[in-house]
């Protein structure tokens, strides 16, 4: 009796070691590219292939950043490329906040670059510092 649970477990396990990864349509590098970088949209292509790990392409697009050189063929993903900055380190910016009916919109200085949706640290007067989230180029909203 206890050869048989045995022997049931290891063809369980068996079956589903062999499923094999599904097919998802991913960003590749048409060409080789160089680090620093700005993709276009003819550095792009898109392929049908099989990735083991779970990576998020969604967002891939044009305007987008190497961060380090990248063969002809490669899957675009993070950290090899990253969105373009929209604030930069020591910027001027726009700090936004909303409540219901009352807007309140001050000036700050971003303490490091950020890109669209990101959160930046923004240094007030009198040297306070809030958390923001990069909602547009040059401007921060407070949540």
């Amino acid at each position: 009796m206890f050869v048989v649970v045995a022997l049931s477990i290891v063809s369980t396990r068996g079956a589903g070691a062999q499923s094999a990864p599904a097919m998802r349509r991913m960003p590749i590098a048409a060409h080789a590219l160089a680090r620093g970088e700005v993709l276009v949209a003819d550095d792009i292509e898109f392929r049908d292939t099989t990735m083991r790990a779970l990576v998020d392409t969604n967002q891939i697009a044009a305007g987008w950043i190497t961060r380090r050189a990248i063969a002809a063929g490669e899957v675009l993903r993070s950290p090899a490329i990253e969105p373009p900055t929209v604030v930069t380190a020591n910027q001027s910016v726009e700090v936004e906040w909303k409540d219901q009916n009352i807007c309140l919109t001050l000036r700050g200085i971003a303490t490091r670059n950020a890109f669209m949706g990101q959160r930046v640290t923004v240094r007030m007067d009198r040297g306070r510092r809030v958390e923001a989230t990069v909602v547009a180029p040059g401007r921060v909203r407070i949540d």
